[in-house]
């Protein structure tokens, strides 16, 4: 049943499960992409500042402070100045932002379960300890501070905070 080498897997893997989390969650949580993956942050970090946000979404600051922007005119997050420097912005879900993230967790959770019912059941807890294994795998590599060379020839970079 193998199609593929690792890498090329990989990849298909991960372009296939993003569409499916573009298309099938944030259109019918009435939410954009960037809003889904915001709120989603805010789930493993419920206070964090503008600053860890953009680094966590390793997206431009411009496109992540008017996300965040319209967020909160929507009611969704709260944007305060840092108790300390007062340039600091930190930022909190509200209630409304809070549902809004469970709704979408809950979604991602029912189209996982949809995609795991497609695996024979024999096999699901192979699956799933595959998944553990690709899951510590790549937060090693994320953790590793080991700068890589491109195939084009460049040196890939951590990204800057």
């Amino acid at each position: 049943m193998q199609c593929c080498e690792s890498g090329t897997l990989m990849r298909e893997v991960a372009r296939l499960h993003f569409q499916l989390q573009r298309d099938r969650v944030c259109g019918c949580c009435d939410a954009t992409e960037m809003q889904c993956s915001i709120l989603m942050e805010f789930g493993r970090t419920p206070l964090m500042t503008l600053a860890d946000l953009t680094q966590r979404l390793g997206l431009d600051k411009g496109w992540v402070s008017r996300a965040v922007d319209a967020m909160c005119k929507h009611g969704l997050l709260i944007k305060e100045p840092g108790e300390t420097d007062r340039r600091t912005v930190r930022l909190s879900m509200t209630e409304e932002g809070e549902r809004r993230r469970s709704a979408i967790n809950g979604t991602l959770n029912s189209l996982v379960d949809r995609v795991m019912a497609h695996i024979p059941a024999e096999d699901r807890p192979t699956v799933e300890r595959a998944l553990q294994l690709l899951l510590f795998a790549l937060q090693e590599e994320i953790a590793s501070s080991i700068e890589s060379e491109c195939e084009c020839g460049t040196v890939a970079k951590e990204p800057q905070s």
